[in-house]
């Protein structure tokens, strides 16, 4: 038998654009929430620095 290994919940090194699927870039810390965006698109994901919290998703215009 052989054994599954264990999940890594670290936080992730970078984070994937879900809609070019392109890296996106750590921008800064704001309000207690991490700031990434992707540069192609425009899309902002804002991490909670809390476990508990939901990830929000919003919108700008690429650069």
């Amino acid at each position: 038998m052989s054994k599954i290994p264990m999940i890594d919940d670290g936080v992730p090194d970078q984070l994937q654009c879900t809609n070019c699927l392109l890296p996106m870039q750590y921008q800064e810390k704001k309000d207690g929430k991490f700031l990434w965006q992707c540069f192609k698109c425009g899309k902002k994901y804002f991490v909670s620095q809390n476990i508990d919290d939901d990830m929000e998703e919003s919108w700008s215009p690429p650069r």
